[in-house]
């Protein structure tokens, strides 16, 4: 029997969407390793959430043909693998755009007015109006990969006035931006730019990118803000740029270890916003994510169109 596992609890209402498209599949729920093991022998589809197979389940799923993933990133799947058995893989890429755009934009304005100190004083009870205020319009937001997350922030900020500059894989214009610059020009977005958003995938050619030569390009007005993946900061590098004040602030959701360790210098620093990876998490997020699944459901089985967010196993994204 061909078997389309769900590696998560997904609700009922949105089951039947999925018998409601197809009846050539059994529909298996999965939410743990050892049920998931029992049934990849016979999987054609597998949908997962935030919990991958790892490279011996791929190779025990010989059937396999598709895997949809609802994260955008995929850098924690066994590529190689997956690669190797000509499977389908498809990503969450705009599951997320929305909310983690109005993250960053959240972020600037509380950069922009000092929210940070003023939450500290608050805590301390100190009455203290010489806390430096501004604002975000006029300001220069540089957005390092500008894919639908990317876009999304670039849309916004621009109504809010801001100028928009970006780095992509692929240089070509885009609407709502003044200057796309490709990956060997990424020097000038940090000279430039007031805000800088990192959202950048983690590959191999990005992991550790982000060190103290990028740093020391920053105004030091300039404030960073990480969204992408931990592991393509130099994180000593970017704690060092905070401590010297060679940048003014950081707001962080990504780190290279997580949960961030106790002893984390990041903890003590006053120039510095952290929240635990939550940029991504919305009550709307299973709700998006049908919308990829049941596009790219029909037409795997009707073999008609084209899916959405097909990854380039090659790159990594």
């Amino acid at each position: 029997m061909n078997k389309l596992i769900v590696y998560f609890r997904l609700p009922d209402e949105f089951i039947t969407h999925l018998r409601n498209i197809t009846n050539k599949f059994k529909i298996i729920i999965c939410t743990n390793q050892d049920e998931l093991e029992s049934h990849l022998p016979e999987a054609v589809i597998l949908i997962t959430l935030f919990d991958p197979p790892d490279a011996k389940m791929i190779r025990i799923a010989s059937r396999l043909r598709w895997i949809q993933a609802l994260t955008a990133g995929v850098d924690f799947f066994p590529l190689k693998e997956i690669k190797e058995q000509d499977i389908i893989l498809t990503n969450g890429r705009g599951i997320h755009k929305i909310y983690i755009a109005e993250y960053a934009i959240a972020a600037m304005i509380n950069l922009a007015r000092n929210f940070h100190l003023m939450f500290s004083n608050q805590l301390k009870a100190k009455w203290d109006r010489s806390v430096p205020q501004d604002e975000i319009h006029g300001s220069i937001v540089g957005i390092l990969g500008l894919g639908s997350i990317g876009q999304e922030i670039a849309r916004k900020a621009s109504m809010l006035g801001m100028h928009v500059i970006g780095v992509r894989y692929n240089s070509q214009p885009l609407e709502g931006i003044d200057h796309v610059y490709g990956p060997t020009e990424m020097e000038e977005v940090f000279k430039q730019s007031d805000y800088i958003i990192n959202l950048l995938p983690d590959t191999l050619k990005t992991r550790g990118l982000i060190d103290k030569t990028y740093f020391a390009l920053m105004k030091k007005s300039a404030c960073f803000i990480n969204l992408g993946r931990g592991s393509t900061i130099n994180q000593a590098d970017l704690i060092d740029a905070l401590r010297t004040k060679m940048i003014r602030a950081l707001v962080s959701d990504v780190y290279e270890t997580e949960p961030l360790p106790e002893d984390s210098p990041l903890w003590q620093l006053e120039n510095v916003i952290l929240t635990p990876h939550i940029a991504g998490v919305s009550p709307k997020y299973l709700e998006r994510a049908m919308d990829i699944i049941q596009h790219n459901l029909n037409v795997y089985v009707s073999h008609s169109g084209e899916m959405m967010n097909v990854v380039d196993l090659t790159r990594g994204y």
